[in-house]
């Protein structure tokens, strides 16, 4: 088991004395942050000249928000938020009025989260709609809510099972919301699509030589017909890429989350996903949510690190390798397939890049799957590390096998 240990070990300082490696990871560090932190970068302006910069505006948000936490989404709230806004002035730049800065913003959240429950298809429910919101349309926010998920869930290509398993679910999720300042997980959420492409790219770039490496510099030749080429060192390689992809993917997704809560606050944890996603209809938290996501973006780099092993070992170029890992991250991001084909959406999203979207894992299309129902932030995950186990030995057998010439 030593031995084992000392072959990784110098798996990995191969890895690390590389100056491409670690100039890359430092920058992969500052794309991360520069993700992280450009939405605060900038100034809003008011008639030509700056009102607040976007981290002022940001202060001034939270606190705002942090106002209103722990206070019901109900009648009262809603009501009082619409009072706020019909001390606005009509006017299409109604956020520029001192009447909104003054009276309705501190309400602005509650506006976006009523206005996503009242928008119809066929009518847009605006400001003005809201400044005459009355009590009996407040009192039915979650009437509205309810039968809008209903028709949704029923409109959809889902099996009946299914439709009643998603309904099923709606029915504990607890109302009325009780409100909280979230955007720090929200912010979290947002920005982990960016950061999980990062660590997945960086991932390729990694473990690429790990096999085809060997081939290039004709090191091949000296593995395979050593005492430990055929075994333990491949061995070695393969917990190499995995280790790697694993503290890439946990890295970066630590830096992510200590980055959003310490910049936005850690404040929301416990507050219901439906303050983010109203129409959504798991019974989560945001923390929760954000531990799901995050299961999804690890399984999506180890996917990626065995898809790029099973490639280096069957090719000769380290570059040729990152092209094909490259072309299999970056195809998804131009790929847009309709629910319409249930069957291909589905596929499509265990693709690595779709599984680091957060509205593929809290999407209400479920994967069926000899009579189960399984959700897909539960899935993903699943699939992503499934399919890295069955590609490990067939990326054993290929390099194994290798014929030296």
């Amino acid at each position: 088991m030593i031995l084992f240990w000392q072959l990784a070990g110098f798996e990995y300082r191969k890895m690390l004395r590389k100056k491409s490696i670690l100039l890359g990871l430092i920058l992969a560090f500052l794309l991360s942050l520069i993700n992280g932190w450009g939405i605060l970068i900038g100034n809003h302006y008011m008639n030509g000249e700056v009102f607040e910069s976007n981290y002022d505006a940001m202060i001034k948000d939270r606190t705002y928000a942090r106002s209103l936490a722990g206070r019901p989404v109900d009648t009262e709230l809603i009501l009082a938020a619409s009072q706020a806004y019909a001390q606005i002035p009509g006017s299409a730049q109604y956020q520029n009025t001192e009447a909104y800065q003054t009276f309705a913003r501190p309400y602005s959240e509650i506006y976006s989260l009523t206005r996503t429950i009242y928008n119809t298809e066929s009518r847009r429910f605006n400001m003005e709609d809201f400044q005459k919101l009355t009590e009996a349309q407040a009192g039915n926010f979650y009437t509205i809510r309810g039968e809008r998920l209903a028709q949704v869930i029923e409109q959809s290509r889902m099996s009946e099972h299914a439709k009643k398993e998603v309904l099923a679910l709606d029915n504990q999720v607890q109302a009325p919301f009780i409100y909280s300042y979230t955007d720090g997980y929200t912010r979290f959420f947002t920005m982990m699509y960016i950061t999980g492409l990062i660590a997945a790219f960086f991932t390729a770039i990694c473990t690429a030589p790990l096999f085809s490496g060997e081939y290039a510099c004709r090191a091949d030749q000296l593995i395979l017909t050593s005492k430990h080429g055929k075994g333990r060192l491949i061995g070695a390689k393969l917990f190499t890429g995995f280790s790697a992809a694993a503290g890439l993917a946990i890295t970066f997704t630590l830096v992510s989350y200590l980055q959003c809560m310490l910049t936005f606050g850690f404040d929301g944890g416990n507050a219901p996903l439906q303050l983010y996603m109203p129409m959504c209809s798991y019974p989560l938290t945001l923390g929760q949510t954000a531990l799901l996501l995050s299961a999804s973006v690890l399984c999506a780099c180890l996917f990626t690190a065995a898809v790029t092993m099973l490639l280096s070992a069957r090719f000769r170029s380290p570059f040729a390798v990152i092209v094909l890992t490259g072309l299999l991250l970056l195809v998804p991001m131009f790929t847009n397939v309709s629910e319409a084909n249930l069957l291909l959406y589905n596929l499509v999203h265990l693709l690595p890049t779709n599984m680091l979207v957060f509205k593929n894992v809290t999407s209400l299309i479920q994967y069926e799957f000899l009579g189960l129902v399984l959700r897909p932030y539960i899935f993903l995950p699943l699939f992503g590390a499934a399919a890295s186990v069955l590609l490990t030995p067939l990326a054993y057998r290929s390099f194994r096998n290798h014929q030296i010439t």
